[in-house]
């Protein structure tokens, strides 16, 4: 029992490292729709992120994603928030077993807010972000699981930056942030269970930078949430 507290407290910790290290990017929650036929709707609500995926025909999928991440310390002295949306589209199919596979693509805008010290110290900054995320899985009525590596790529326009000396600025990467693009590979491993049409997700990864620039991130991936899934494919599936 204490190590499943332990493991679900490890999922959740990225919202408490997001605020801990005046962070400008947290990865959100993979979209992992896995979709089987035209006209299926998957919809996920999980901590900090809302996401719906639809097939459009039987091989094209269309998604969009949303993010949300609010932290303020104990004192109210310190406020770090991101937010986020993204849409893409991809191609899917699966075998006769329900082994799945897929890659999306698709880009987002993201904002980040640093508070702290009563408003004295602020920075604000935007960023887009893109996005290529292959999928290999499997499907039935009860149980789902899949690995998908997503690469993602920021580029952060110029931080207005208010209050901070130029040592804070330089060791929070703030002054280099917007010079060049930042690149993460994000491997993440899906698991859900349930029957038909709601399952509990789980998902886990971690968020490698491949740039060489510095920049203030969060590298753990971690979401639990409840995924309803819309279909015509489980109403014939023993």
């Amino acid at each position: 029992m204490k190590s499943t507290l332990q493991s679900v407290g490890l999922l959740l910790a990225g919202t408490i490292i997001f605020a801990s290290c005046r962070t400008v990017y947290a990865p959100n929650a993979v979209n992992v729709p896995l979709l089987q036929g035209k006209g299926e709707f998957k919809a996920l609500i999980a901590n900090n992120n809302l996401q719906v995926a639809t097939a459009v025909t039987d091989h094209i999928g269309i998604m969009a994603n949303g993010f949300l991440n609010n932290y303020t310390s104990d004192d109210k002295t310190f406020k770090n928030n991101g937010k986020g949306a993204e849409i893409g589209i991809g191609y899917f199919a699966h075998t006769d077993k329900r082994i799945t596979y897929e890659a999306y693509g698709g880009a987002g805008l993201y904002n980040v807010r640093i508070r702290e010290d009563n408003n004295t110290k602020t920075l604000d900054t935007d960023a887009v972000k893109y996005f290529v995320q292959p999928s290999v899985g499997w499907v039935n009525q009860y149980f789902e699981v899949a690995l998908s590596p997503r690469l993602s790529v920021l580029k952060y326009t110029k931080p207005e930056i208010v209050g901070y000396n130029s040592q804070e600025r330089a060791d929070n990467f703030f002054d280099i942030l917007d010079q060049k693009a930042h690149a993460f590979i994000e491997p993440t491993l899906t698991v859900r269970g349930g029957y038909r049409f709601v399952k509990l997700q789980v998902q886990y990864g971690y968020s490698y930078k491949v740039t060489k620039n510095n920049i203030n991130d969060d590298s753990g991936i971690g979401s639990i949430g409840l995924i309803f899934d819309i279909g015509n494919w489980y109403k014939t599936t023993k």
